[in-house]
């Protein structure tokens, strides 16, 4: 059994707070139960439901205590509210605001913030460098096809239609051999010459 708590919906057309996947065969439908189940706790979903603590229940209203006390535990009002709500929504808050005071604890959770911002830092840098890298690239591409389409239209004007072989190498060249050929295609007097190496 997998239980994962998410901070957005993975499944917002899923509009309940706890949604279970389970594992089974896909014509029979037969499940292998409760040992290979997926629980998501989709903690944005309480707000769009409107559960309240007066409509909740048993586990439902379990559940959704620990979402408040997951997306609010900022808010100290709420968590002033959640411990006059249940024994266990108190120790919990005792247990978070013990370990704001621990140093050590604050000095570990700020040390995952900062790796966190730096991961992310890096993450947006290096999407940057890779969008850059792949535009220069498919700039240098497009130019190429450029030059390769301007040389072949001026070597058909010059020498008349063009054979396969001539097409294939002109659309294999370099940008640097391409500037050669255009070069030549005035001066020189045969299709030999002005591909010449």
């Amino acid at each position: 059994m997998v239980i994962a708590w998410l901070l957005e919906p993975l499944f917002p057309s899923l509009n309940r707070l706890h949604v279970v996947f389970e594992a089974g065969e896909r014509d029979s439908r037969t499940s292998f139960g409760e040992e290979l189940s997926i629980h998501l706790l989709q903690l944005g979903a309480p707000q769009r439901q409107a559960l309240s603590t007066s409509e909740a229940s048993g586990y439902d209203a379990v559940v959704e205590r620990w979402a408040r006390f997951f997306t609010r535990y900022d808010d100290p009002v709420e968590l002033e509210r959640l411990a006059a709500e249940d024994p266990m929504m108190a120790l919990a808050k005792q247990t978070l605001e013990a370990l704001s005071r621990d140093p050590e604890a604050r000095r570990r959770a700020q040390r995952r913030e900062d790796d966190l911002r730096l991961y992310e830092i890096e993450l947006r840098a290096n999407l940057e460098r890779a969008t850059q890298t792949g535009w220069n690239q498919g700039w240098d591409e497009g130019r190429t096809k450029g030059k390769a389409a301007l040389l072949l239209q001026q070597l058909i004007k010059r020498f008349g239609p063009l054979p396969q072989p001539v097409l294939a190498r002109v659309d294999a060249a370099t940008s640097e051999q391409l500037d050669a050929w255009a070069e030549r295609v005035l001066s020189e007097p045969s299709l030999d010459d002005v591909l010449a190496p």
